[in-house]
């Protein structure tokens, strides 16, 4: 079985996750192998420089060129773990529209053009403030995400995302609670948790949250994801980011496991179904 895997950008790794990043993609090539899956290794950067020739690909591509190359191979029907589609989902601003209305346990969004005059409801300042986010991608460098007080600060940040050429933010209310740090392989038993503040905490009450967490995670079209939440004092659960397949660090060795089982389970099932549908006679 001829598969290729493509490591993400150092571009949207930041700082330590570049490594971490690298490490669980690395750890789940190394149990595909052990499958007996033959792996050629291309970086995010190379994608539509060189040509992929692999009936599947697992990759932790996050970028709009890469993606874009990778949704037109799955039009022709390659395999693709994450879809393009759902990595680009993610994004702040396809995130919103994606859900539309039925973002279920997601925070509450309002995207802003950073070109137009700043509107914010004063009611949503002070102490609690709001959380300002770049629209485009997930953060990539400090000053991506910022927690602001006032107007003033408000339109600041506003002013530095539209320097740096980032048209639209996304406005989050701030959720007062635990956060807490989730990650998650579809159709898999695999699923961890623990609060940031503290990696010894896993508050076991969150496990409630898997099935909902998972509609967001399905709508977005995810199979290999993660996130931050908060448990508010009430006992809520709302999700305030989701990641296509994160670095999974705390629990690395055994994400791997499932993560290439997935990735394998559903090559084989694919292939079987494809050799249905050619097999004479046969209509699937």
């Amino acid at each position: 079985m001829k598969l290729v895997g493509i490591r993400r950008s150092t571009t949207y790794s930041p700082g330590h996750h570049a490594e971490n990043d690298r490490l669980i993609f690395d750890a789940t090539t190394r149990v595909l192998q052990r499958r007996g899956c033959s792996i050629q290794v291309i970086e995010e950067d190379d994608v539509g420089r060189k040509p992929i020739l692999a009936s599947a690909i697992f990759s932790m591509c996050q970028g709009t060129r890469a993606n874009q190359v990778l949704a037109e191979l799955a039009r022709q029907g390659t395999l693709v773990i994450n879809a393009p589609e759902a990595a680009q989902n993610c994004h702040r601003g396809r995130l919103h529209r994606t859900l539309g209305r039925e973002r279920g346990v997601f925070v509450p969004m309002t995207l802003v053009s950073t070109h137009e005059e700043p509107e914010i409801p004063s009611d949503l300042l002070g102490e609690s403030g709001v959380w300002v986010k770049r629209g485009d991608v997930h953060a990539t460098q400090a000053g991506d995400v910022i927690r602001v007080h006032s107007v003033e600060m408000y339109r600041s940040v506003l002013e530095g995302f539209r320097s740096r050429g980032i048209d639209m933010a996304a406005v989050e209310p701030h959720q007062p609670g635990e956060v807490v740090k989730f990650y998650g392989v579809m159709g898999a038993s695999f699923f961890r948790f623990y609060c940031e503040a503290d990696f010894q905490i896993c508050p076991v009450a969150f496990a409630s949250a898997r099935t909902d967490i998972e509609q967001v995670v399905r709508r977005l079209g995810l199979e290999i994801y993660g996130g931050d939440a908060v448990m508010t004092p009430d006992g809520r659960v709302v999700v305030i980011d989701i990641n296509d397949w994160p670095s999974f660090a705390p629990y690395r060795t055994e994400a791997a496991e499932a993560i290439g089982h997935h990735i394998y389970t559903r090559i084989v099932r694919q292939t079987a179904e494809v050799q249905v549908r050619q097999e004479p006679g046969v209509f699937a």
